[in-house]
């Protein structure tokens, strides 16, 4: 998988606050120690809740209730191939296109 730099810009541009599957009651649960964690700077961050294709995924979404991440600008500039990154590899799904699933 490409390496999506932890940055500022990247996060204004993602998407993640915005998908389905992060729902309100994770926003609400996260949103204090996201916004500590932005404080301190994002590129030393083990784990962040947002921005799931660079930090992993989410430690609070258990269901897929739909995805953002093909109209998301960071997906489309890092060249990232598969869906999902908020859930664990075992719960996301490939995207197929024809003959050809993008893994």
């Amino acid at each position: 998988m490409p390496k999506v730099a932890k940055t500022k810009e990247n996060l204004k541009k993602c998407q993640c606050r915005n998908c389905p599957s992060y729902t309100i009651g994770c926003k609400m649960k996260n949103y204090p120690l996201n916004f500590i964690r932005m404080i301190d700077g994002l590129d030393n961050l083990e784990h962040f809740e947002g921005m799931f294709c660079a930090y992993g995924s989410s430690n609070c979404i258990e269901e897929n209730r739909g995805c953002l991440c093909d109209d998301c600008e960071v997906f489309r500039e890092n060249n990232l191939k598969r869906d999902e990154y908020c859930l664990p590899t075992q719960k996301a799904t490939l995207r197929c296109h024809g003959a050809q699933c993008r893994a």
